[in-house]
């Protein structure tokens, strides 16, 4: 910006502009007549910010605000982070919402300042190669789909927009994030944020349920939008992998009033996939790690334990209310909702519609811009979700029937190239934050995964945000300890020698 201020004709023009616009809203729109002062203003104020201040700001937005796309509390009640929440992800008249003209408005202040060699930001280290190369494919797959799915076999144009729009929102985050954070440094900030995310969301799902549906008698599905899954399983796995990398009383009264607070957030949301993809990411962190004193513990109290379990469940299981409720929640995933009353889930028959639209064309599927087909018909919800044709619940398996196995196989490469890079850095981090970064990382693409397989996790904003800065945290991870290294591989706060005690670690 002060390249361009400098040059006397340039910032002569930028001035009459700018007394242009604002006389012709003078006699047009008065009360509009601000707005060019107030957006230079703040547009100039933006571009002397540290480009790592204003990503980790609309990072903490973005995790914080309401979701307004997946109809918060159903939309019985407007939080006050409703407003910020529908202008960061839906702008009237707006092609793309501001959460994506933010991004690529960052980047191109990125490139500005290398072009011009201003020196605000440090040198961000480069990705990973394979990392690079799975965002690559995934880039060259959707565009694939969207030439085979409405160039060649006719799919509708406006729908496959909305197929792929977070996927390709996910590869441009993760270049920003990549550019924004430093390392291991910032993840302690990144950690805050995330809690603080998940403690705003539990609170006010837990005032929305108690003081405005429940007096109300209004049924609520959920509290605050199905996506709060993946933060709140973030959040518990900040705390508690923090805790068992730096086994400190401060870290562990931290996890517990921080736990308490996010699972007061998932027993008001409702999700069974919350209480799912939490236990999946213990079991995975739990293989990942060594053979610390805490794990020790953990397992010697987990063996003790092992032998009332099926007792519990089996106590629980024709009654699971109480102190037994967790059962219930067991046994829904595992019977379904209805199957006791001889009905079929609407999941399940939508599952079996996708897979016999897989079927048909195994290898390239339909492309983008195609409704999955109706073999077993369906409840019509299209008054509550007009496109739910295009947009199975499972994510995994719509990928499979819009994309076949080819096509599959280029939107999901990213994700094992991640998981790799996550657990060869994790074996070769030094200190405690880095490793807790690295297993939070995990825990985040875990968690994705059960959102894609479980409530549409390819669509979800959330998911995205989550994923596309863990990719980034990763990456950087992977970067510093040399798991995978660059031309700038820095030497900061890690060891080079692997955990040769940990056979995982020696696997990979």
């Amino acid at each position: 910006m002060e390249a361009i201020l400098s040059r006397k004709p340039i910032f002569l023009m930028l001035v009459a502009l700018l007394v242009l616009a604002t006389i012709g809203l003078l006699v047009v729109a008065p009360a509009l007549a601000p707005l060019p002062v107030v957006g230079s203003a703040g547009l100039w104020w933006v571009c002397q910010q540290k480009l790592r201040h204003l990503t980790f700001g609309l990072f903490a937005l973005g995790v914080t605000v309401d979701l307004v796309t997946e109809v918060p509390y159903e939309g019985h009640w407007q939080s006050p982070l409703y407003l910020p929440g529908k202008l960061l992800f839906t702008v009237p008249g707006l092609t793309l919402p501001l959460m994506d003209v933010a991004v690529v408005g960052l980047l191109c202040l990125m490139v500005y300042r290398r072009a011009y060699g201003i020196k605000i930001d440090p040198e961000p280290s480069p990705l990973p190669r394979p990392m690079v190369v799975g965002l690559i494919v995934l880039l060259l797959t959707i565009i694939w789909l969207q030439v085979w799915g409405i160039s060649i076999n006719g799919g509708v144009a406006r729908v496959a927009k909305f197929q792929w729009h977070q996927m390709v929102s996910l590869a441009v985050m993760v270049m920003l994030f990549n550019a924004a954070v430093r390392g291991p440094e910032d993840f302690h900030t990144l950690g805050r944020i995330i809690i603080v995310g998940c403690c705003t969301k539990a609170f006010l799902g837990a005032f929305f349920i108690l003081t405005i549906a429940r007096p109300r008698g209004l049924y609520h599905e959920y509290a605050t939008t199905h996506s709060d899954t993946l933060l709140y399983v973030t959040g518990l796995a900040c705390v508690i992998w923090s805790w068992t990398e730096n086994p400190i009383r401060k870290h562990f009264w931290r996890m517990v009033w921080v736990c308490a607070v996010i699972f007061m957030g998932m027993h008001y949301n409702d999700r069974r996939l919350a209480y799912a993809s939490f236990q999946i990411c213990l079991v995975t962190g739990y293989i990942v790690t060594p053979w610390s004193g805490v794990k020790r513990k953990l397992t010697r109290i987990a063996l003790l334990l092992l032998p009332i379990f099926p007792l519990y469940i089996t106590a629980g299981w024709q009654n699971p209310t109480g102190v037994f409720a967790p059962v219930g929640t067991i046994k829904s995933m595992l019977v379904g909702e209805n199957l006791a009353k001889g009905q079929m889930d609407y999941r399940d028959m939508e599952n079996l519609n996708v897979i016999a639209t897989w079927e048909k064309r195994p290898f390239l599927g339909t492309g983008w811009g195609h409704p999955f087909d109706e073999v077993m018909k369906l409840p019509d919800i299209s008054h509550a979700f007009a496109d739910y044709l295009y947009h199975p619940h499972n994510s995994v398996l719509g990928m499979l029937a819009f994309g076949g196995v080819v096509g599959f196989s280029g939107l999901w490469a990213w994700i094992p190239i991640a998981v790799f890079l996550t657990v060869r850095a994790y074996h070769r981090a030094h200190e405690p934050i880095a490793r807790a970064g690295g297993l939070v990382a995990l825990s985040v693409f875990v968690a994705y995964t059960q959102q894609c397989f479980g409530d549409m996790g390819t669509i979800s904003w959330m998911g995205t945000l989550l994923a596309a800065m863990a990719v980034a945290c990763a990456s950087k991870l992977a970067v510093v300890t040399k798991a995978w290294p660059t031309a700038q591989s820095p030497r900061t706060g890690v060891s080079e020698s692997e955990n040769s005690h940990n056979p995982v670690g020696n696997l990979v």
